[in-house]
């Protein structure tokens, strides 16, 4: 093992994601950013990486659920620390990885009952009433992922030729799309901004958000890839 006994899980955690993030793309590197700063750093970046243990681990899973997080983000963050650890075990940091000890959380059951049409209009009424269509319509119509819609640039498409170039993905956009975008003002890099940050959204607060739309339409919880896969069926 590599002599470096006071490393603790906060700085190889740091030096992992800066390190590699040149190699990801911009999505994957803001899908990793916010579980390592929000969630890692804070809670067990103190702990010496060759004292991370299993009970450790398990007991920040609780702490994440205890604060609200989703049953989906406490697996997430999981599976970001789990190939952390990874690295570190390869590296020599540490005899093993604790967090391979553990049991995985489970991401939470989605409802696979479509919506109706009429319930799709509703959501759709309810994300205009909150100014957010243009990003919830470009989602749902569009077959992005959420890590991808959210970092959207201006760079990655076309509006006029209504094509999006994702890696090695090309996906295309409907006139409604088009119109909705070309109404957003380009002061940004990316097209769809937090009102309340300034920045592009975050995962955790685009769950948020889609609960909100959610709910001020008074429908039943769907999960976004979920509704957004209705929608493509059905040509919204």
């Amino acid at each position: 093992m590599r002599k470096e006994p006071n490393l603790t899980v906060g700085q190889w955690c740091d030096r992992w994601f800066c390190e590699n993030q040149g190699r990801w793309s911009s999505s994957t590197v803001g899908g990793y950013r916010n579980p390592i700063y929000r969630h890692i750093l804070p809670e067990i970046g103190g702990i010496l990486l060759v004292e991370l243990t299993e009970d450790t681990v398990t007991s920040f899973y609780d702490s994440l659920r205890s604060q609200g997080l989703s049953a989906r983000s406490v697996w997430c963050v999981h599976l970001l620390l789990r190939r952390c650890m990874d690295e570190a075990a390869r590296d020599q940091r540490i005899p093993y990885n604790p967090v391979r000890l553990c049991q995985e959380p489970q991401a939470e059951a989605y409802q696979t009952t479509p919506l109706r049409l009429g319930q799709l209009q509703r959501y759709l009424d309810a994300a205009e009433q909150l100014g957010v269509l243009p990003l919830i319509y470009t989602g749902l119509s569009s077959g992005l992922r959420q890590c991808e819609l959210i970092t959207l640039s201006w760079a990655d498409f076309h509006i006029r030729c209504r094509y999006i170039l994702k890696g090695q993905r090309l996906l295309t956009l409907n006139s409604s799309a088009e119109h909705l975008l070309e109404q957003i003002p380009g002061t940004s890099c990316y097209v769809f901004l937090n009102p309340k940050t300034g920045a592009p959204y975050r995962l955790h607060e685009f769950y948020y958000l889609h609960k909100r739309i959610l709910k001020q339409a008074g429908l039943p919880w769907v999960a976004f890839r979920n509704l957004q896969r209705q929608c493509m069926e059905v040509e919204i």
